[in-house]
């Protein structure tokens, strides 16, 4: 997403340009996103009850996540296209993308080997695994709010 946002919105913004490789309304955009993000994070932890997930949810979370865009790459496009140097700005989005998969990829592969671990947790202590989920989200949305 900050690819596409970089290449479509860098001729209505480029006049906007205080210093190389800024955007006040873009950083705005970003900044407010992560915010309600935050928010939403928060209020889930704090009122949320336990409830089983429908058949196909974590995938279209998936696609939700994917289209916030990172504000680091966001950036780095916009220098790079300012400074007439799009491959190497493509490149480095490419290697962040490499970089999140292979870590999403390691964090499920692992999952799947110590499965039946996680399993006995979850029957074992559900409350305490809540909870700390729970925490854990709410911790996260303070951090972004």
């Amino acid at each position: 997403m900050a690819v596409l946002i970089a290449l479509l919105a860098l001729p209505l913004v480029s006049h906007s340009f205080v210093d190389a490789g800024s955007s006040p309304t873009l950083e705005l955009v970003s900044r407010a996103l992560l915010g309600v993000i935050g928010l939403w994070m928060l209020a889930s932890a704090l009122f949320r009850h336990d409830h089983a997930h429908a058949q196909g949810e974590g995938l279209f979370m998936g696609i939700a996540a994917g289209l916030v865009p990172c504000p680091l790459t966001l950036f780095v496009m916009t220098f790079a296209m300012i400074h007439q140097v799009v491959v190497t700005g493509l490149l480095f989005a490419f290697t962040m993308m490499i970089g999140v998969g292979l870590t999403l990829s390691v964090v499920a592969l692992l999952t799947v080997v110590f499965r039946d671990r996680i399993a006995y947790l979850m029957r074992t202590w559900p409350r305490l695994l809540g909870s700390v989920s729970r925490a854990t989200g709410g911790l996260a949305g303070l951090a972004l709010g």
